[in-house]
């Protein structure tokens, strides 16, 4: 119990600091401001610094959001069968948008705005290893996973699907983050361009071919 309550006190953290931080520097910030960017890594869009603050709620957003999912789930009973994973992803959203923040503030401030590109595709990548590590220990439920009809009406197209889906977005994630690190801008964002389409479309794909061919 002691651990469980100091880990939900570092997720509040987590999720507060990325607002904490950019009150603290929002005297600094120019009134324009990095807010995207294109496929290259370069900044394509600016817009009035008071969007920080918004970008900031991101995290603790997603952080209240994902309390609430499992007290409104229909099969919020199966959310205690997986509640070490569904925390530990928890923990990884949060680190993810606040990493955003970091890299949206460093921009920001920086004297010339950084091409983040190949950062932002690493913790993309990151991100997906951690969910596709843990994605074949989500139990059924309707808002965490490939949700698709044939896999919300059958506990064991579910289990299959995820089995498959797990391996791929870790592995689809691990090329992300290499990507990220170690190709040019350009080639990065072709790899992102060329990861994406394979990793929502297999696991639907498969989820309904069991369904198509009876086998669950």
């Amino acid at each position: 119990m002691k651990h469980k309550r100091t880990y939900e006190i570092l997720v509040w953290v987590l999720a507060l600091l990325p607002l904490a931080v950019t009150l603290a520097l929002y005297g600094r910030l120019p009134e324009q401001v990095p807010i995207h960017w294109n496929m290259q890594g370069r900044v394509d869009e600016y817009g009035p610094r008071i969007q920080l603050i918004w970008l900031a709620l991101v995290p603790l957003g997603i952080h209240l959001m994902m309390l609430l999912l499992p007290r409104i789930d229909p099969k919020k009973d199966n959310y205690a069968r997986f509640g070490r994973v569904y925390g530990i992803l928890r923990l990884a959203m949060v680190l993810f948008f606040l990493l955003m923040q970091g890299i949206t503030l460093y921009a920001a401030l920086a004297p010339a705005p950084p091409q983040a590109g190949r950062l932002i595709l690493a913790a993309v990548g990151l991100l997906l290893c951690v969910i596709g590590n843990f994605m074949p220990k989500f139990k059924h439920n309707y808002f965490c996973g490939v949700k698709t009809p044939w896999a919300l009406a059958s506990a064991e197209n579910w289990r299959r699907t995820h089995r498959l889906a797990g391996p791929l977005w870790f592995w689809t994630g691990l090329a992300f983050a290499a990507a990220g690190l170690a190709l040019p801008e350009a080639v990065a964002g072709a790899v992102l361009l060329a990861g994406i389409l394979p990793l929502i479309a297999i696991p639907i794909a498969y989820s309904w071919w069991l369904w198509h061919t009876k086998q669950c």
